[in-house]
């Protein structure tokens, strides 16, 4: 059949109104056959189950002639179309058949021919494998390879599958036999291509699959013919998908480099990356082919992060000596692409950097900076580390923006959209490129155009790994009734009373009786109803408070039926972290912990990161019940969900946008765990009529459900300059003389919100100063560089979107501005090089600079003295007493001011356990906002600027100060051994005192191999808190890569004539040695003990002709072989 008549065909089908309302009904009614909902409230359905898989085949069947006639591209919709149609049908148990099971493999394979692994994984496990067939493929669909290896081998090695056995069969038995065999060597061929990449056994399996589908055509077996049929096409997608063949485009993959990557996907675990997603190939093209950079915007877990993998390696080979700048948005995201990107680039030689700290560029980077290729930092940190060393700036020619829609008014993004202006000068000067990544960007032209100078250097893709079924959770009349937005538009698809109040207790009220219910609320409505879905897996709740975390987690503690019991928990060394963490920070008795335990997740803006961080690795690793959480969870955060809720869409009072909507609801659905995300928003229609229920309804499908709604990424720079011109304005000063007096630095004469309008000003005044230095390193100044550099700026760009200000206005008010900023801090260009260095807004900084001479006296006076804790606690007074006006440092309260401070302050610095800090009024505060951010900063900045005057003793005193004030540690070996994985403050104050070894100055990856070498003796002299979390340290250490015993090399005859590799393996308890192929095997091991390799994936014995020897080797990069002597 041709394409044009399979075209014409499916046009026919899906122009079929009635055929396609079939679908709808049999999708809106899956979800109900999943929630087991009584079939007494099923809408009237006009559909037949066996007419409907009559209709999947025909979809199968038309994308499988595009498929052979090698138009996979056109084949994916009919067959993923065909595949979903049998899901919905088979996929419930409470609408099993006998024919289910096959159904279920047939609809497996044809996701898998459709490029939706995902899909196909998950399926095949709903199914039971009743042949042994189905059993090879659904350990094939599952990539469960060892057990499929296992299998396979055992086969080869049965009687009953040779030849002259097989011809003793029946005609019948014979072929499926034959049907068996075939298979499974044509799986092992599959196998031997996914893991080293080798064509010729993808051919060969071809070759068997080919006669095979022959014989099926033969016997006229429909069923074995169509398995067959499917299994030939999934070959032939893998020149499309499989990362040998995709990565060979844009590489040659014999590159040593190039290879450790591929192998470092493929035996990753826990179950191996062979392909690349349809969205990931797309957008290699533009990603890698393009000179100028590129914009991508695809769904969350559509695997933004393996493109930014490639695009690195790409970079590296093409420019072994450049480096790449990773900006994520914050730090749990950072500490989450760090470590991603470090287990798939370790083997590669690639190093990725280790940054430690918030905002500041410390002693304790610079190392890792300057070995590290790939560079991972939040903006705050990117800038500090460039304004501190511009060598490093210099060599960037990759900067990869994740997140990169996070752009707006507030403060800390206007201050990161300014430093990406920044960064965009230095990117044109390296002709380096940016690629920016997005899972929710509706104008990605601006930001392509901003970024790349093309607005057509986009990718965009809707495609994502799991569907999304979004739905509204109504309460009620004392129940909850969810309702599924549905294509059925005859039909409603909902669960009328999915959650229905009880009486609970009663009680006297002013004499009259009255009745308590649960759920009695809305709150408790949603909790209820997420321990229903729980059967889905894990849940996030979003709330709009922070208060109303624990509100909602004592709700959900109220709906599980026993009350809550201990949640078993996997990871245990993981689950430790945390209780430890948990216990440090927040006393031995906390509400994180007690919740955590009955396997109820929360997370606010408030939780200190040494408790942050354990607890967002465990809801990435692990399976909660729940996961209750405001926003802070919503950008970047790798979350396993399959059902977000939103209990509210209202945060802190306002509104939700429809953009930070999708970026919540986009963590439902998991690739490999999830068919489909479900997406629930509840509301409370109790003494609404009946037009008002509507009217929500409606809004919330409008403004949320539709993704057409989603908020552009706006400039916030524009917004701040166009709501000054607005405040001009309305105050009756023309916009012409406002930007007189920004010139003049005379912002005062505009009265009295003059402050406020400085101090947003403030916001971008020391990046401007930067690109003023940049662009006037001598001479006299000039600002012509003004309308050619921010002509070019996303404000620029988008400046039709405010009708309230002109492209001249806004750039006649960046020169003044810039102008003003020369008035105001002189034109002394050392003083502008020492206010950029250290990183600190312009008027903090200004500050500063006036109190320099006392800020040496200080340090000078602590060097006079013997350096103890008492002298450090009086040092750092000192200096707060100098800056404690410092408007930076009083953003949220003056709380240097505070009667408590000097206590908060020997306690912090002094490594005493948090919870002791938190008990005082404002302590968590003031650690939080102050101790652990601002002041580590300030202080930072402050040592530039000694370093700018050669006051080199001095600055090395503030930069290891920094360090003892973010970290709340008081010695450098102390931080050091934090650092080195010991995220116990108390534990790492008690190890540093038995550390008399170091000098300080040994980097943290000595000092952690030190810790994990000595920990037998530290063990005896260490509270039992301490040892734990060495023995932590050390289960950590040993992740990474599995350790085995090297195999001596043998002779082996002339076995090498037959096959060049040979794998060792124990089959039925016999032992063997096997060529890959299955060509070649012999029973025994002789006298070579080969136990070490058994069952190692990769673990293969190559033949060395030089020596006529066999040795052993690894071809997996998480297997590293020890050498006995």
């Amino acid at each position: 059949m041709n394409n044009e008549l399979i075209a014409s065909k499916l046009k026919r089908l899906d122009a079929d109104a009635t055929i396609q309302n079939y679908f709808a009904q049999a999708n809106a009614r899956y979800i109900l056959l999943n929630t087991e909902e009584n079939k007494e409230n099923y809408p009237p359905y006009t559909i037949n189950d066996d007419q409907l898989n009559l209709l999947a085949l025909q979809y199968l069947h038309l994308g499988c002639n595009y498929a052979e006639n090698e138009a996979l591209s056109n084949a994916s919709v009919p067959l993923e179309k065909g595949a979903s149609l049998l899901e919905v049908i088979h996929g419930a148990k409470t609408n099993r058949k006998t024919v289910s099971d096959y159904y279920g493999l047939v609809a497996s394979l044809a996701y898998y021919v459709a490029f939706e692994y995902s899909k196909a994984f998950i399926l095949i496990k709903k199914f039971e494998a009743n042949t042994i067939i189905a059993s090879m493929l659904g350990l094939f669909l599952q990539r469960n390879f060892i057990q499929l290896n296992d299998l396979l081998y055992s086969m080869l090695m049965e009687s009953k599958y040779r030849d002259d056995k097989v011809a003793e069969n029946s005609e019948e038995e014979g072929n499926q036999k034959i049907y068996e065999i075939t298979i499974a060597k044509s799986l092992n061929g599959f196998i031997q291509f996914y893991t080293s990449g080798n064509q010729q056994a993808l051919e060969n399996s071809r070759f068997l699959l080919r006669n095979l589908k022959k014989i099926a055509e033969l016997e006229e077996d429909a069923g074995i013919w169509w398995i067959i049929r499917l299994l030939l096409l999934i070959s032939n997608g893998f020149n499309e998908a499989a990362i040998w063949n995709v990565l060979a485009k844009y590489f040659n993959i014999e590159n040593i480099q190039v290879k450790n990557y591929l192998r470092s996907l493929v035996y990753l675990q826990p179950r191996g990356h062979y392909e690349l997603f349809i969205t990931q190939r797309a957008a290699l093209d533009q990603v890698i082919n393009s000179e100028c950079g590129c914009v991508v915007s695809i769904p969350t877990s559509s695997g933004k992060t393996r493109i930014a993998e490639i695009a690195i390696l790409h970079s590296i080979q093409s420019n072994p000596d450049g480096k790449i700048l990773y900006v994520a948005p914050f730090r749990s995201l950072a500490f989450e692409i760090e470590n991603s990107l470090e287990k798939v680039f370790q083997s590669s030689g690639i190093v990725v950097s280790h940054l430690y700290g918030g905002s500041l560029f410390s002693k304790l980077d610079e190392l890792s900076i300057m070995e590290a290729q790939v560079i991972i930092a939040t903006p705050e940190k990117a800038k500090a580390l460039f304004r501190a060393n511009n060598d490093i700036i210099n060599n960037v020619t990759l900067t990869i923006l994740d997140e990169g829609h996070l752009l707006g008014e507030d403060k800390r993004l206007v201050m990161n959209e300014i430093f990406y202006e920044e960064l965009r000068f230095h990117m044109k000067q390296n002709k380096g490129r940016f690629l920016l990544l997005s899972a929710v960007l509706p104008n990605a032209e601006d930001l392509a155009q901003w970024l790349t100078d093309n607005n057509e250097a986009i990718f965009k893709n809707g495609w994502r790994p799991s569907d999304e079924r979004l739905g509204i959770l109504e309460w009620r009349n004392n129940n909850v009734s969810l309702n599924w937005e549905s294509q059925d538009h005859e039909r409603s698809s909902f669960n009328p009373y999915f959650i229905t109040s009880e009486e609970v207790s009663r009680y006297k009220y002013r004499g009259e009786e009255r009745i308590r219910y649960f759920p009695s609320d809305k709150n408790e409505a949603v909790a209820t109803t997420a321990y229903k879905l729980r059967t889905f897996g894990p849940l996030l709740i979003f709330v709009g408070l922070k208060d109303s975390v624990f509100v909602m987690a004592e709700a959900y503690l109220k709906a599980m039926d026993d009350g809550g019991n201990d949640y078993q928990w996997k990871n245990k060394s993981l689950w430790r972290i945390f209780q430890l963490a948990c216990a440090e920070t927040y006393g031995p008795d906390n509400k994180w912990l007690q919740y955590a335990k009955m396997g109820i997740l929360c997370h606010n803006a408030a939780l200190h990161s040494d408790v942050r961080l354990p607890l967002e690795r465990i809801m990435r690793e692990e399976k909660a019940l729940v996961i209750i959480s405001t926003s802070t969870l919503g950008q970047g955060v790798n979350l396993g969900v399959s059902t977000v809720i939103f209990s509210t869409l209202y945060q802190a009072g306002s509104p939700v946008r429809a953009r930070d909507f999708w970026n919540i609801a986009g963590r439902a659905g998991r690739a490999f765990v999830d068919h489909e995300g479900k997406i629930l928003v509840a509301i409370d229609t109790n003494n609404k009529s009946q037009k008002s229920r509507l009217n929500l309804f409606n809004s919330v499908r409008k403004n949320y459900f539709n993704k057409e709604k989603i908020d552009y990424a706006e400039s916030g720079i524009l917004s701040l300059i166009s709501t000054l011109k607005t405040y001009a304005d309305n105050i009756g000063v023309d916009f012409s003389l406002l930007i007189e007096l920004i010139t003049e630095n005379n912002i005062s004469a505009i009265g009295e919100e003059a402050d406020a309008i400085d101090e947003i000003l403030d916001w971008v005044d020391d990046t401007l100063l930067s690109l003023l230095l940049i662009h006037n390193p001598e001479g006299d100044i000039s600002i012509s560089w003004v309308e050619d550099f921010f002509s070019k700026s996303l404000a620029y760009i988008q400046i039709s979107s405010k009708k309230n200000i002109s492209h001249k206005e806004f750039l006649d008010f960046i020169e003044a501005r810039t102008i003003g900023i020369v008035a105001k801090v002189s034109n002394n260009r050392n003083k502008w090089r020492s206010i950029v260095g250290s990183g600190i807004p312009l008027n903090s900084d200004l500050i500063i600079e006036d109190n320099m001479d006392q800020l040496i006296s200080n340090v000078d006076e602590y060097l006079l003295t013997e350096g103890t804790f008492e002298n450090l606690l009086e040092l750092l007074e000192s200096i707060e007493t100098t800056i404690e006006d410092l408007p930076v440092l009083n953003e949220r309260g003056q709380y240097l001011k505070y009667p408590n401070v000097a206590q908060i302050r020997r306690l912090w610095l002094g490594g005493d356990d948090a919870y002791k800090i938190f008990h005082i009024e404002k302590g968590a505060e003031i650690v939080t906002d102050v101790y652990s951010f601002s002041l580590p900063w300030i202080l930072n900045g402050i040592a530039r600027k000694f370093k700018s005057r050669d006051l080199d003793i001095q600055a090395t005193v503030l930069e290891e100060l920094s360090l003892f004030v973010e970290v709340g540690l008081p010695s450098i070996i102390k931080v050091k051994i934090y650092q080195a994985g010991i995220r116990s403050r108390s534990a790492a104050n008690e190890l540093g005192d038995f550390c008399v070894g170091f000098s300080g100055d040994e980097p943290v990856s000595t000092i952690k191999r030190t810790l994990i070498a000595n920990i037998d003796s530290y063990s005896l002299f260490v509270s039992e808190t301490t040892e734990e979390w060495l023995e932590m340290l050390r289960k950590a250490s040993m992740q990474d890569r599995l350790k085995i015993d090297r195999v001596s090399s043998f002779e082996f005859g002339d076995t090498h004539e037959k096959t060049q590799t040979l794998i060792a393996q124990i089959i039925d308890g016999k032992k063997y040695l096997i060529s890959p192929d299955f060509e070649f095997v012999h029973e025994g091991w002789g006298n070579v003990d080969f136990m070490p390799a058994l069952n190692k994936s990769g673990v293969v014995f190559k033949y060395d002709e030089n020596d006529n020897l066999w040795y052993m080797e690894s071809l997996n990069p998480y297997i590293e072989i020890i050498d006995n002597d």
